[in-house]
């Protein structure tokens, strides 16, 4: 039989750090994106409203 666990050593580090990101602003919607890949006109891409600026910690991509 083979057991594909991985070893102790190989286990990938996952960085966290705060990332400004842009969040809609209505309560239903859970919308977010990063300051990098947001859109000129500032709307969420799910709902179409206005997004705010947020802090999160997020993985280094």
């Amino acid at each position: 039989m083979f057991y594909g666990k991985r070893a102790k050593d190989e286990e990938v580090e996952v960085i966290l750090l705060e990332t400004e990101i842009y969040s809609c602003m209505d309560n239903a919607c859970i919308g977010w994106m990063r300051k990098d890949f947001v859109t000129d006109d500032l709307l969420c891409p799910m709902c179409g409203n206005e997004m705010a600026t947020e802090i999160r910690e997020l993985p280094k991509i």
